[in-house]
This record gives C-alpha cells, sequence and structure tokens, in this order.
C-alpha cells in the first residue's frame, strides 16, 4: 500500500511553504450541479477494532455524543459522499427543518471555512445574499462545488447553522513564521477571528506524531515524471511535490525552529476548530456538531479532539477515521486500528490527487 503521510499532512506546512489555496471555485455556476455519484460499494465501514460496521452504526453513535470529528483527506470524492451521507442522516436523526422544530440543536462545522467569513456564511444561508457573491466573498476552497456544497446545501435548506471554524490562513501563516508569541501584536478586530490566547499548546501526544510525520516522511512521487525528450537532461521534469530539505529562506523562523513554529501552527488550527465547536455546544444545550476536517487533525484522537477537551471538558466525540487504501477489505491492525472509533477504508483508485495536483508536463 502506498504511503499516506502526505496525505494525512494535508498541507499542513500550507502556512510555511504552500500559497493559499485558490478560490477557483468563485467561477462555479451557481445552477444546480448534476446529481451526485453513489460510492456505495467503494467502501468499508469498521470499528476502532476493526470489527465490520454500517454508516447506520455511525449515525446510531450520534445519538450519544455532542461532536462527530469526522477527518477526510481531501482529495477522496468518496470521503466527500461518506460526510454528506453521514450529515444528511444526522439532519434527519435530530428532525432538523421539521415544523415540529428539532429534537436537538444540530450544526455543520467545516474545516474549510475561515472565522472571519462566518456573517458571510451566514447571509448566505439566510438567503440575505446569491451563491455567487458567497462564493466571491467567503474565500471557499478549490473544489468547493464538488467536495462541500453538497453539506451546505443541506444544511441551508434545513436551516442548519455552519461554522466557518478554521483560523485565518494569514495568522495561522504568522505562527508559522514567528511563533504564537507574534499574535499578541494582532489588533482586538484579529483577535476576534482566534480563539483566546494564548491558545493551548500540543499535547505530548501529539507534537510526537508531528515529529514522526516530518521526520520520516516518505516522499513518494505521486504525480508521473514524463520521460526527458532526446534534446534534455535526466532530471529536468523533478517531481513538483517533492518538499524541500530546509525552510525556504524566505520563510524566517525568527528565533523558533521550523520544525516547531509549524506545530504550532497546526495547533492554532486545532484550537480555532475546537473552540468553534465547544462554543456552539455551550450555546445550544444537548446539541450535537458534525465537523469534517483533514484527517491529522484528528486521528489517534490527538489534535482538534485533545483541544474539544481543554475547552470543554466532559464533550462525548466520535471520531471517524477515513483512508483512502488499495483493498478496502483490508483492515490492518498496524495501519488502522485504534485511529477512530470507527475507521472508513475508501476505495483509493477514486482518488482525485493526481488529475487535481499533477501538471501535465509532457
Amino acid at each position: 500500500m502506498r504511503s499516506l503521510t502526505l496525505r494525512f499532512l494535508s498541507c499542513a506546512l500550507a502556512v510555511a511553504v504552500c500559497p493559499t489555496l485558490p478560490n477557483s471555485a468563485m467561477a462555479q455556476p451557481t445552477a444546480e450541479s448534476q446529481e451526485a455519484p453513489d460510492y456505495e460499494g467503494h467502501f468499508r465501514v469498521f470499528t476502532g477494532a476493526g470489527e465490520p460496521a454500517s454508516l447506520g452504526d455511525i449515525v446510531d453513535a450520534m445519538a450519544g455524543v455532542d461532536a462527530v470529528l469526522v477527518g477526510e483527506v481531501h482529495t477522496d470524492p468518496v470521503g466527500h459522499w461518506i460526510e454528506a451521507e453521514l450529515f444528511r442522516r444526522a439532519v434527519e436523526l435530530v428532525g432538523a427543518g421539521q415544523e415540529s422544530g428539532a429534537r436537538r440543536s444540530l450544526a455543520l462545522s467545516l474545516e474549510m471555512f475561515e472565522r472571519d467569513v462566518q456573517y458571510i456564511l451566514d447571509e448566505y444561508l439566510q438567503d440575505l445574499i446569491t451563491e455567487s457573491q458567497f462564493l466571491s466573498s467567503a474565500r471557499p476552497w478549490d473544489h468547493y462545488k464538488a467536495d462541500y456544497r453538497p453539506m451546505v446545501e443541506v444544511a441551508k435548506e434545513a436551516g442548519v447553522p455552519v461554522l466557518a471554524a478554521n483560523a485565518p490562513r494569514r495568522y495561522v501563516n504568522r505562527v508559522s513564521r514567528m511563533g504564537p508569541a507574534a499574535l499578541a501584536d494582532l489588533p482586538a478586530s484579529a483577535l476576534s477571528s482566534l480563539p483566546p490566547l494564548p491558545f493551548p499548546p500540543p499535547t505530548d501526544a501529539y507534537r510526537k506524531e508531528w515529529t514522526d510525520l516530518m521526520t520520516n516522511m516518505v516522499m513518494t512521487a505521486r504525480c508521473p515524471v514524463p520521460e526527458p525528450q532526446e534534446d534534455e537532461p535526466e532530471g529536468a521534469h523533478p517531481d513538483p511535490h517533492e518538499a524541500p530539505a530546509d525552510p525556504p529562506a524566505e520563510m524566517p523562523t525568527h528565533g523558533g525552529s521550523f520544525m516547531e513554529n509549524g506545530l504550532q501552527a497546526q495547533t492554532l488550527w486545532d484550537a480555532s476548530m475546537a473552540h468553534a465547536i465547544t462554543t456552539f455546544l455551550d450555546q445550544n444545550r444537548g446539541g450535537l456538531v458534525l465537523h469534517m476536517v483533514g484527517g491529522f487533525h484528528v486521528k489517534n484522537f490527538t489534535g482538534t479532539p485533545e483541544k474539544v477537551q481543554f475547552y470543554r471538558p466532559g464533550t462525548r466525540t466520535l471520531v471517524v477515521h477515513m483512508e483512502p487504501v488499495e483493498d478496502i477489505e483490508a483492515f490492518s491492525a498496524g495501519d488502522h486500528a485504534g485511529r477512530g472509533d470507527y475507521v472508513i477504508l475508501t476505495d483509493e483508485a477514486l482518488d482525485l490527487y493526481v488529475p487535481r495536483n499533477c501538471v501535465d508536463v509532457g
């Protein structure tokens, strides 16, 4: 099975070495999208111990928790279909949108929107602005229409709030360059989009996972490299996804290490999302939040789940870990056990990393 190290990193170093996610979604048409494909048969659900399970089992478990944290691979269409299906079933579970009123307050929480655009998201959900205006102002992730729009539209129709849960990238980038102390220089207007400072530090377990990830990263080429032409030397087309061995010169560390500042930036993301989730739960007694996020933030119950407990001790969480694999029937105790309360193996053959990220240089 191919190494999934880069999948779970999910551009965690984006704040340091990757550009801001493009907003090509802005140009997407506002017309209703075509019927989404049905990915039944392209995934298998297991408990964290490897026992066969189903999406229905996950939905049943929602009744006994406060927050469901679903870790995705961003280029996995099967995972996005599962997320939308889980959210749709959650809407049915709590009776959201029914005239009689919901049995529980429900919210959809998304890593994919930053907290300073919450009011824009609210305006769209309340039909105060058009979808094109929403997309042009809210900095949606690339491929929003295919990946996340189905959930947002279900929420809009059912009257379910959507939480723009992530810290603004510009402030996370500041931490990656200068360390967490640099946030103290921000004005009150900026701090309103962040969790209370100082945000909680990474736990020892999370630090170990981050260190292992970065030091043992297997740089498996994921983009096809064309054969050199007769008139060009070998290596003229290097893999565009090979990471630099050292921090780029234009990204100073200001007294902190590249690794440490990257970990602190990652932790700010976790703290921001956890604070958004727990604030909703504090304001809506008995509520339920479904949070969609990159897998590294929740697998092994570290990252965001830990920060949920920091802000709201005793919060009942359910972690769902999704992972594209070659054989969806092959649950591996070494690779998959304990990654979450439920582990969903999806069909790696359908992953969109190559068509979305690899440039044809042939």
